[in-house]
């Protein structure tokens, strides 16, 4: 799934391509991925409004236009990327990879369930082989009614993001550290990959109950969530299976990952095997003598 790196190079990506573009005409194909209005609606509605701007909280990514709020979750598997009718569609994107094919620029196929097409010839396409992703589309004015992006957490890359603000966020919470990690009313846009490199960072075992961590864990895990974010930022976002940004190009930061994806490799820091178990019905990667199962 897409986190706060990936949807983040995807938003930069797009914004100087789709700004200041007015939408012509919208083709919905897949019904499923559209939660509000009903797709035929909001073809409608997006018909002859222009893009302003793009935001990102979290992982979703919030369109703004003339008079309503376009939000948009890229799910498991979803590809927004730009595409150029000077440039040629790229042969390549039929080469399957790990059982998925690539996003490079391309033309529409059975898995590219929405097309923006711009008044200058261009659109901009999604593409989702696992249909989890969801569009909700909002009159601003309306916009309060978008609890699923309103209730969200701390973000970690804003101002917002302060020691105090989050160490109050523990309160009450009765987890174990990976699972609160993943619920993204704590803090937005850390997904599996980053919560694993999160808690290598700040030498804490994910199954650590939250209760047992001290004030000095916490302390190491505010500073390392961002951290690890923006690593992943600056490599333009993990690339495994299906994520590639508005240029249908890979990113590069799953070179430079220090446990998730590396079991049985060797720790950088002390040569320890990586090990994976699983914690909330997720693949969990860590260090076992960098995160000791016992605080110290």
């Amino acid at each position: 799934m897409p986190e706060l790196p990936e949807v983040e190079t995807i938003r930069l990506g797009l914004l100087g391509r789709v700004c200041n573009k007015r939408i012509e005409r919208v083709e919905i194909r897949c019904h499923r991925i559209i939660l509000r209005p009903q797709p035929r609606e909001m073809a409608a509605a997006l018909g002859g409004q222009m893009i302003r701007d793009i935001q990102r909280r979290g992982k979703f990514l919030l369109f703004q236009l003339d008079d309503y709020r376009l939000l948009v979750h890229l799910g498991m598997s979803g590809q927004l990327t730009y595409w150029d009718q000077t440039q040629r569609d790229d042969q390549r994107f039929f080469t399957t990879v790990t059982g998925l094919q690539q996003a490079r620029q391309h033309a529409v196929d059975k898995h590219t369930h929405v097309s923006l097409y711009f008044d200058d010839g261009n659109a901009m396409h999604y593409r989702d082989i696992r249909q989890f992703g969801k569009w909700r589309l909002y009159r601003t004015e309306a916009f309060d009614e978008a609890r699923e992006f309103l209730q969200l957490g701390l973000e970690p890359l804003d101002k917002g993001y302060t020691l105090s603000r989050f160490m109050e966020s523990f309160r009450g919470r009765k987890l174990r550290i990976k699972s609160l990690l993943l619920n993204q009313n704590f803090v937005a846009g850390v997904g599996n990959i980053y919560a694993d490199e999160a808690l290598f960072e700040a030498g804490i075992h994910p199954e650590r109950f939250v209760h047992s961590l001290s004030i000095e864990e916490k302390q190491r895990l505010f500073r390392a969530i961002p951290k690890v974010l923006r690593r992943g930022l600056k490599h333009g976002g993990t690339s495994f299976q299906n994520y590639f940004n508005a240029d249908g190009e890979a990113g590069t930061n799953q070179e430079t990952l220090r446990v998730y994806g590396r079991e049985g490799g060797k720790c950088h820091r002390c040569r320890t095997p990586i090990v994976r178990i699983v914690v909330s019905q997720r693949g969990t990667h860590f260090c076992q003598r960098c995160q000791p199962a016992k605080r110290k």
